[in-house]
């Protein structure tokens, strides 16, 4: 798994785990825009870390997204 995506990761987790894209594909969760492009999102989600649900407009952290230590490393800024 690529340091950029353990980023992402933590940085969704930071935020509930949940998020919605608005229109402009951009993922926005706990009120904050993600700085995270959409294909790192893809990414995670083809590593069953993320998973896409109501028609790809939203994307939550599974159960092993949860689980991955993200202790040492640092959130997407």
């Amino acid at each position: 798994m690529s340091p950029s995506c353990l980023s992402a990761l933590k940085w969704l987790r930071n935020r509930n785990g949940d998020g919605v894209f608005d229109r402009n594909q951009v993922l926005v969760a706990g009120g904050e825009r993600a700085p995270v492009m959409r294909a790192t999102w893809n990414k995670l989600q083809a590593s069953e870390l993320v998973e896409f649900y109501m028609e790809r407009r939203r994307l939550r952290v599974t159960k092993a997204g949860y689980v991955v230590d993200l202790s040492r490393v640092e959130e997407s800024a």
